[in-house]
């Protein structure tokens, strides 16, 4: 059994894991198929079929911590979430030119980033998350109560523009999820290679690095053995220039996509395998 192998089989399955894979396989056909996309030859079927159990595993878990998070006191929070890679966000906060962050479906969405940035008290209200929101308000504001109160703000993704202009002025975070599908078809996206295929991939990103200067950090959280969580910053991604814009747009949102994909060879159970991340036809690529 080779390094892969052997990780992949360590990966926690819980009762209810394997439960859900056998009675209950939600989107497990979706899964599989990214599995295989990303991992190939590279594994056997029964390693595969492990992943799938330790991912389902994950999902309940989060599923049951997120239930916790509501009774738990702030000190708490901060205490079950480490930070780590804080230097290479304070340098470049240090540039006052903001700071522009990817990331992707990673970890217990809730836990690691609300307890993380309870460990950064100077910077609260200083991270702003861009994704679409819920069109009741209500539901929206009682569904991310908890993100909202630690000071984690969210910048609607449509006509997003001026909002993130105006956070990078202040100096503030930005952070864009880049591991879902973007269409080509409405300029959003350019394709780009996410583990050898070509995938839709938002463009924005790297048209702020280029414009603003300022480099992108790449983020992401995860569960550690323990129990405990982790939020965790990499060594930044300076802009690059190849010559022409498309040209540099596409490297440079490949080097983000490269960024996330070390992150989900590191803890693959803790990605969101259920979304369907490839969806370009042959004709787009």
């Amino acid at each position: 059994m080779n390094d892969l192998e052997k990780q992949i089989s360590e990966l926690p399955v819980s009762f209810i894991g394997r439960m859900v894979y056998k009675y209950m396989p939600y989107k497990r056909q979706v899964i599989m198929a990214n599995i295989d996309r990303v991992y190939g030859e590279r594994l056997k079927d029964v390693q595969k079929k492990h992943l799938v159990m330790a991912y389902y595993s994950h999902l309940f878990k989060s599923f049951k911590e997120a239930l916790q998070l509501r009774f738990m006191s702030e000190d708490a929070l901060s205490k079950l979430v480490e930070v780590r890679g804080h230097e290479n966000m304070l340098a470049v906060v240090a540039q006052q030119k903001g700071v522009l962050v990817v990331t992707g479906h990673f970890g217990n969405w809730e836990v690691a980033p609300i307890g993380g940035v309870l460990n950064f008290k100077e910077f609260q209200g200083q991270f702003h998350f861009i994704r679409r929101t819920l069109s009741i308000k209500a539901v929206e504001r009682s569904l991310f109560k908890q993100y909202y109160q630690v000071g984690l703000n969210v910048i609607p993704k449509k006509n997003s523009l001026d909002k993130v202009c105006a956070a990078l002025e202040q100096n503030h975070a930005v952070i864009f999820v880049l591991d879902q599908h973007a269409s080509l078809a409405n300029r959003d996206g350019i394709a780009v290679e996410f583990f050898g295929e070509k995938a839709g991939t938002y463009r924005s990103l790297a048209t702020l690095s280029r414009y603003t200067g300022v480099p992108v950090i790449p983020a992401a959280g995860y569960r550690l053995p323990n129990g405990k969580h982790v939020l965790e910053f990499f060594e930044p991604i300076p802009w690059k220039d190849y010559g022409n814009t498309a040209e540099s747009l596409y490297q440079n949102t490949l080097a983000y996509n490269q960024a996330l994909e070390r992150i989900i060879l590191a803890h693959p159970e803790q990605w969101n395998w259920m979304h369907k991340r490839w969806k370009l036809k042959k004709h787009q690529l």
